[in-house]
């Protein structure tokens, strides 16, 4: 009787392995990437804090996006798989954005209150600091391409 019972629990617990093993996030295969990084100017000032990214020319193309630092350098990425972008010719949208200050301490109401009633009241949508026409990646005329080479710098000069 215990040969069985030791038998019936090494099948559980490879049943219970099989299964566990098997219920894990299916892997995800990141395509080839290279190093770029874009370097974002305006009025020949280095832009901080711009949301700037990559749009794929061809509807096969894998985009990228980056976050530009104190000196406008985004370094940019896949989002959520790895750094670096795909091979290919890109469109470049660049957007930065001036959101309200929200004392976290207000509640829902206050804030609602304050947004309807104050003249002092942060705007209730966001304010484009960089000119528009980037927003969109044919409209702004910014584009580059990624080859199959170790860090690559595109630097754009933005103009009103």
């Amino acid at each position: 009787m215990k040969t069985a019972s030791r038998w019936a629990a090494w099948v559980m617990f490879g049943v219970g392995s099989v299964i566990w093993l098997g219920c894990g996030k299916p892997a995800v295969d990141a395509p080839q990437t290279y190093a770029v990084s874009i370097k974002i100017t305006y009025h020949d000032q280095p832009v901080s804090g711009a949301n700037v990214t990559l749009i794929p020319q061809v509807q096969s193309g894998r985009g990228a996006a980056g976050l530009t630092d104190d000196s406008g350098l985004a370094k940019m990425g896949l989002p959520g798989l790895t750094d670096g972008a795909v091979p290919g010719k890109y469109w470049v949208s660049v957007s930065k954005v001036e959101s309200a200050q929200v004392d976290p301490n207000v509640s829902a109401d206050e804030f609602y209150a304050q947004q309807t009633t104050s003249e002092d009241a942060p705007p209730s949508s966001p304010k484009q600091l960089l000119p528009t026409k980037y927003l969109g990646g044919q409209t702004g005329g910014l584009e580059c391409e990624v080859k199959e080479q170790p860090d690559q710098t595109f630097e754009f000069s933005l103009t009103d």
